[in-house]
């Protein structure tokens, strides 16, 4: 982060509603709220594609966009 690879971001009131609309929609993963977050942002910025290892929950569930690209 310190040489500008990544970029840290707070949530907005409006992620703070899809994050609440996600985890109701995904209660039988059970979706939390950190990687609910994670789809909400990446909704907003648009972003397509995540870094995560958690494929479990990320492989089922759509953004707006459709399913999100997962890395590595």
């Amino acid at each position: 982060m310190a040489e500008g690879a990544y970029t840290v971001v707070d949530t907005t009131t409006e992620d703070l509603e899809r994050i609440r609309e996600l985890v109701g929609k995904y209660s039988d993963l059970p979706l939390g709220t950190v990687d609910a977050s994670v789809v909400a942002v990446a909704e907003r910025f648009p972003v397509t594609a995540v870094a995560t290892l958690d494929r479990k929950h990320f492989s089922i569930v759509r953004s707006k966009a459709g399913q999100l690209l997962l890395v590595p």
